[in-house]
């Protein structure tokens, strides 16, 4: 699960902008016709099927969140497999595409690409998922990633829990309660977040941050892929997602910098500047989200 490094500060708008295009395929379109022929056959039969069909609890449309333009969109059904895509405008529009076999058995979802192509417009995905309920709400969760999805939860970032595919459709409230997981990951769900300060800076490549050693590892349960926000510095956030883990250190990479700004009830600005960000030893961070959307 890596994103790629960007400044989130036009997202926002970047989003607006793309997401009449997520719909119906997407950029799909612009695929050579050998590549998006036989995707778009499997994906409108697919679709055609999980609409017309009585409500199953589990095979249907699945999306998933991958950046401020970018997205998954996953259908499947027992008897017609899955078909999947992803586009994104950034940078010109793109799309990469999967397709194959579905099924579900001793309570996991196993998919089997069928391509007959390989190449740069290739979807990878994983072969094993396991369904979880939370709530009302409905999500397939890539079975060597569950202990990450129970972090994800636990920090309280609807970007970092987003990013595994939930099925569409439906009651679009926040569920209720915690995520059904396997009893090994439940411990998860109520941890106190892992603080840990830089004790390293790597060395800064051309265009982006430099990479952070964090002392924080195994010993305090950090994994890879778990993400962590910068505390104590005004009006700007920071966020960093582990790569590497050892016993007692972390090697994480910057993947987020945005600011914000406070302003009057008449549009003034209230003159509090957002802090620059520049890593150094002794900053701390948390793997609790500021913005925290499941307090």
């Amino acid at each position: 699960m890596t994103r790629n490094p960007a400044i989130v500060i036009l997202g926002l708008v970047l989003l607006v902008v793309c997401a009449p295009l997520i719909n119906a395929q997407g950029y799909v379109e612009i695929l050579p016709d050998e590549i998006k022929a036989p995707f778009r056959e499997r994906y409108t039969r697919i679709l055609t099927e999980i609409q017309g069909a009585k409500s199953d609890e589990w095979a249907g449309g699945y999306t998933r969140y991958v950046g401020e333009t970018w997205s998954d969109v996953l259908v499947w059904s027992p008897s017609l497999g899955f078909a999947a895509y992803r586009d994104t405008c950034s940078y010109g529009p793109r799309a990469w595409v999967n397709f194959g076999s579905a099924r579900f058995e001793n309570g996991r979802l196993f998919l089997t690409s069928e391509q007959t192509f390989a190449g740069e417009h290739v979807l990878a995905m994983k072969r094993e998922y396991t369904p979880v309920k939370w709530g009302h709400q409905r999500w397939l969760i890539p079975t060597d990633e569950l202990e990450l999805f129970a972090y994800a939860v636990n920090s309280g970032s609807w970007e970092d829990y987003g990013s595994f595919y939930l099925k569409s459709g439906g009651n679009t409230d926040d569920p209720k309660g915690q995520p059904e997981l396997p009893s090994q990951f439940k411990h998860i769900l109520n941890r106190k977040p892992v603080k840990a300060k830089i004790v390293e800076i790597g060395e800064k490549p051309e265009r982006w941050y430099p990479d952070v050693t964090i002392d924080a590892g195994k010993d305090k349960g950090v994994i890879v892929g778990m993400s962590f926000w910068l505390t104590g510095v005004k009006n700007t956030e920071v966020k960093i997602s582990v790569a590497s883990v050892n016993e007692k250190t972390a090697v994480a990479k910057v993947v987020g910098v945005s600011h914000s700004y406070e302003y009057e009830e008449n549009g003034d600005s209230k003159g509090t500047e957002a802090e620059g960000f520049e890593p150094r030893p002794g900053m701390i961070f948390t793997s609790r989200s500021p913005k925290n959307e499941r307090q």
